[in-house]
């Protein structure tokens, strides 16, 4: 529960490099996440360099953080309501064990969602070169905390409905 607390959104970054051995920690937390059936649809595209970062930060208004981080994971699958259904749900178990591997190894993260919005994603398939029949799901900043951030404690009563609405 501790790292779950500590998991923030973090968007500024120290220069600090991110090891191969980590990104593949955080590639193993993500491929270690539930999926429906097992279709495991998903893949990953790691990047690292600075200048396909830069040209990420450009593709909308909230992924400025791109260009200046460490690293980052896109997270692609293939969308067919035939064979991968539940592809978003699994997805999103992906990038939130993502996360929290990050936090726990002092990452910073921030998850940038792409789908739906297909002009978006259409931009980042076009940067790293996606096949057609895949879809861009989510980008995830990667780098080292500038500065830290508060733990969340969020627990909202009114949200909690027992037994029927």
């Amino acid at each position: 529960m501790k790292t779950i607390y500590k998991r923030r959104s973090i968007r500024q970054y120290t220069d600090k490099k991110i090891s191969i051995g980590d990104l593949e920690k955080l590639l193993k937390a993500g491929m270690n996440a539930p999926s429906a059936h097992n279709q495991k649809p998903y893949d990953f595209i790691v990047v690292t360099d600075k200048a396909t970062l830069k040209k990420l930060s450009e593709t909308g208004p909230y992924c400025s953080m791109l260009e200046n981080a460490a690293a980052a994971i896109v997270v692609v699958s293939v969308a067919d309501k035939e064979t991968t259904p539940y592809w978003q749900a699994d997805c999103g178990a992906v990038v939130e064990n993502i996360l929290l591997e990050a936090t726990d190894l002092g990452i910073g993260s921030c998850w940038i969602g792409e789908y739906p919005v297909l002009e978006k994603s259409e931009k980042v398939k076009r940067i790293l070169e996606v096949p057609t029949n895949y879809q861009v799901f989510a980008t995830i900043s990667l780098g080292y905390p500038l500065k830290e951030k508060q733990e969340n404690d969020n627990y909202y009563p009114e949200k909690v409905h027992i037994g029927r609405f």
